[in-house]
């Protein structure tokens, strides 16, 4: 069946490619391998999300090489702003030249390519041009292995209208697997293959919910159905089949409620930092879990992420309130690496936020907790000076802290310390805007500054102070009351 499978599906793909309609195909293909139209749509569903990924994948790389030539066109211009170039300079100019007409060269290939889909993957069909290096001595043994990856699945896409949740392919709750064979292989493997004892270790309950019997209303009859869809994909690993099931997930009602308090998240390259506060804004609880995830594979690097969320969604489940986490995109930063020195690279690679949030949402589905996003603007910043040395926190709890109360929409003022360094203040501005301003006069100050901010400045008494009182002061009374920079909070530079 995979085998029949992966020819329909290689022919339609050619098909398709040269403008032919789905209609024509799908009669064209049902006489050409004799089987049903019901086959022939399975087949056509699972070669549409391929080339939807592929479209959505070509989307990523036109935005991420758009990043890249940018990124590019402004090191050559801020090396050329130089006076008097060196050699070095020049050499450093004529490479990124070179790069720039080769990404740009590229996008324009990528923007009027047609779809290109290799089946047995571009990696294996590129072995057989170095064999030795791939463990290969003659070029039967790759084309053995070749031919058996274009035949390693197939997939039958559910349908709730039919009982069990899929027309070909029917999995009762008991465990039981009856396969419906194609028209054309009736005679050598009779009407069906049953197969006894399928559980999963993972997911039961949810496919137990999807095969729940209902009935359907088809015009004006009613036919017996499932509550959900449910679609089976057949997988060959090591001589192995293995079933792969995919069903809807029912609508889980929270138990979370943001009048219990949020748990707010901050994602660091060696830490998960996390806060509770009260739906005051008042802080509980908090901590941090250490995580390493240099060099690690993608599958190491899902697992230490997966098991650091488990454990903050326990607490959540606990508190019953939501958790919140910052709406971030690392996609174009990621594109321009080359353009940084070798610790940002180092640092923004091993960045995986995109797999924590979607672990982060799926986890707290599962356990019925609200996933609530907010903008991270300045939330380092705003940790580090308001709650960083009130309540001892390190930089990464005072973010999270942050974040938990964003989601409350607190308004996070300045401190009335900072106020005077932002003279004359404009009152209709936003408070980000004097936030703003702030991140660039405290740039390059040490963290653990922060812990110790005030400002010194002198205060004119309105009675008259003896030489004691004087001296609690620190200052005279003609000290002026605005300061410079940002020396006057007690802050070091970097």
């Amino acid at each position: 069946m995979a085998a029949l499978y992966s020819q329909i599906e290689r022919d339609m793909h050619s098909c398709l490619m040269s403008g032919e309609k789905i209609g024509t195909i799908e009669k064209s293909l049902q006489s050409k391998y004799q089987v049903d139209s019901t086959t022939v749509r399975n087949v056509y569903h699972d070669l549409k999300g391929k080339h939807k990924s592929i479209k959505e994948l070509r989307k990523n790389q036109v935005k991420d090489l758009k990043s890249t030539i940018k990124s590019i066109q402004s090191a050559i211009k801020k090396r050329l702003k130089k006076k008097n170039l060196t050699s070095k300079d020049r050499f450093f100019i004529h490479q990124k030249k070179r790069r720039l007409i080769i990404k740009q060269h590229k996008l324009k290939e990528l923007k009027n390519k047609d779809i290109s889909l290799c089946f047995g993957t571009k990696k294996l069909f590129k072995a057989q041009y170095h064999l030795e290096e791939n463990g290969y001595i003659i070029h039967d043994e790759w084309l053995a292995d070749w031919r058996a990856a274009r035949v390693s699945s197939l997939m039958m896409v559910g349908a709730k209208t039919y009982s069990s949740g899929n027309q070909l392919c029917r999995l009762t709750k008991d465990g039981n697997i009856i396969i419906t064979t194609p028209p054309c292989l009736l005679k050598e493997f009779g009407s069906s293959i049953q197969c006894n004892g399928v559980k999963f270790r993972y997911g039961q309950e949810f496919i137990d919910i999807a095969l729940t019997p209902t009935k359907h209303k088809r015009g004006k009859e009613y036919r017996n159905g499932t509550e959900k869809p449910v679609t089976h994909r057949f997988v060959k690993r090591n001589d192995k089949w293995y079933l792969h099931t995919t069903v809807e997930l029912p609508d889980i009602p929270t138990i979370s409620n943001r009048n219990n308090g949020a748990i707010g998240i901050d994602l660091n390259v060696k830490s998960i930092a996390w806060a509770y506060c009260d739906n005051e804004g008042n802080l509980k609880q908090h901590g941090q879990i250490n995580i390493d995830l240099e060099n690690k594979s993608s599958g190491q690097t899902t697992n230490i992420l997966s098991q650091a969320i488990g454990q903050i969604i326990d607490i959540a489940v606990e508190k019953e309130c939501p958790i919140v986490i910052e709406k971030l995109d690392f996609s174009s930063k990621k594109s321009r690496l080359r353009e940084h020195s070798k610790s940002y690279a180092r640092m923004l690679s091993q960045f995986a936020y995109s797999k924590f949030a979607d672990l982060v949402h799926s986890k707290a589905r599962l356990c019925a907790i609200q996933t609530i996003e907010v903008n991270p603007a300045y939330s380092s910043l705003i940790g580090l000076i308001k709650f960083m040395g009130l309540y001892g926190l390190n930089s990464g709890t005072a973010a999270a802290y942050t974040l938990a109360r964003r989601s409350f929409r607190f308004s996070e003022r300045l401190p009335r310390c900072l106020n005077a360094l932002l003279q004359p203040v404009d009152c209709n501005e936003h408070v980000w805007h004097y936030w703003a301003r702030t991140s660039k006069l405290l740039k390059g100050c040490h963290r653990h500054s922060f812990f110790n901010v005030r400002v010194r400045f002198g205060v004119k008494p309105n009675i008259q102070s003896s030489s004691r009182k004087r001296k609690i002061l620190g200052k005279s009374r003609h000290t002026p009351i605005i300061p410079s920079d940002a020396s006057a909070l007690g802050i070091t530079s970097a």
